[in-house]
């Protein structure tokens, strides 16, 4: 792998990433299907990527992967057939964007970790800031309504 290449596909996952982050699971979607499709000519169709979209549990549609096309991580192939309604699709560099894709979820891990998950102070548990336990020693007496 061209180390040029691996360089454009991480800007260009870290670009898609960053300002449609919805489309991510689609281009995961995507590779899969390409990786299949490496076997038979590389070629694949839009619904394919679709289908396998939906078994991973992602959106059930998208209107199409013209977003891809524009960020250079598909390349539609040939005509589309079926009056219009399917198109081909080529990944270029299927391994560097997969690459990509997996730095991209290993930067957004580390940068995760970084950042504290809870709030908290002192010990709560130890008097006098122990106002939950003891909540169920105080006793209450309604003084009467007479």
């Amino acid at each position: 792998m061209h180390k040029l290449n691996l360089i454009m596909a991480e800007d260009a996952v870290r670009r898609l990433a960053i300002e449609h982050p919805e489309w991510l699971p689609v281009l995961e979607a995507a590779v899969a299907v390409a990786e299949h499709a490496e076997a038979h000519g590389g070629e694949f169709a839009g619904s394919w990527v679709l289908m396998e979209l939906q078994q991973r549990g992602g959106p059930r549609w998208v209107p199409n992967l013209r977003i891809l096309v524009s960020h250079g991580l598909l390349e539609k192939h040939g005509a589309s057939t079926r009056g219009g309604r399917r198109a081909y699709y080529r990944m270029p560099d299927r391994e560097g964007i997969a690459a990509a894709i997996e730095a991209w979820h290993m930067q957004q891990a580390r940068s995760a970790r970084g950042r504290f998950s809870f709030i908290a102070s002192g010990e709560s548990t130890q008097r006098p800031a122990n106002t939950g336990r003891q909540a169920g020693e105080i006793r209450y007496e309604p003084r009467s309504w007479r």
